[in-house]
């Protein structure tokens, strides 16, 4: 049973497209990112939205820095939700070529709106296509969702495939921290194992995301981004696969 899917199908944009392309790079950055879920326990929403933002550009920074030798000229996002990640590219890198795929068809259409002439498409993660390539192909806070360890093996392997310079894994949940988790989770999140029955998390070790760099050939870059402002920053760590 995906409880997920159901529960992101029925997300819906609660500000037009042509709202966002009038507000500034922070204000629409914030929008974007709750409406992609970012929302939740939120006591101080400018710092909140501040760590994230800043993280797009330590992560925009670092794969500039890895692709030193050659520009970035396409970005292809798998979960591109909002079109948050894609919409903070294209304001840096106004010629980029844009991509995407996202199971939630409202959120394909929304992200079309904010990102038009980009190349999204509406289906399962799984599914992407290998061809055409990208510089940049990412996907931020997905893997989470994804069903087993073999169903995201199965989508790292084709986004590798897919990819021609740096690969970016966001917010992948630490199977090393995941007794820490949870029992955080049912401290702070009354009745949280009823309430998240059929909501469960995927959990990856480091270990695991090497694995596969090493058997396609590359290198990984583990980071951990920990702020007082998203406690779920402990848990989790992000990668960078070239």
């Amino acid at each position: 049973m995906n409880t997920w899917k159901t529960i992101w199908n029925k997300k819906k944009e609660d500000i037009s497209a042509l709202e966002i392309l009038g507000l500034n790079d922070f204000e629409a950055f914030s929008v974007l990112k709750k409406m992609d879920g970012f929302d939740v326990g939120v006591e101080n929403a400018e710092e909140y939205y501040k760590h994230f933002y800043d993280l797009f550009d330590r992560m925009f920074s670092n794969i500039k820095n890895i692709m030193a030798d050659r520009e970035i000229k396409s970005v292809f996002e798998v979960g591109c939700g909002s079109g948050v990640n894609l919409y903070m590219f294209k304001k840096r890198l106004p010629d980029i070529r844009l991509g995407g795929i996202d199971y939630s068809e409202s959120f394909v259409n929304f992200t079309k709106q904010i990102n038009p002439g980009g190349e999204f498409c509406c289906d399962e993660a799984i599914n992407i296509s290998v061809l055409p390539k990208f510089d940049v192909v990412l996907s931020d806070s997905v893997f989470q969702y994804f069903e087993s360890l073999e169903y995201a093996e199965a989508v790292l392997t084709n986004m590798i495939s897919k990819c021609d310079g740096v690969i970016y894994l966001g917010e992948i949940h630490d199977k090393e921290r995941k007794v820490e988790l949870l029992d955080y989770r049912r401290k702070t999140i009354e009745d949280y194992d009823e309430k998240y029955k059929y909501l469960s998390k995927l959990f990856i070790d480091k270990k695991q995301i090497k694995a596969i760099a090493d058997r396609n050939g590359k290198k990984v870059i583990f980071e951990n981004c920990y702020s007082k402002e998203y406690l779920n920053s402990k848990f989790i760590y992000n990668c960078y696969i070239y």
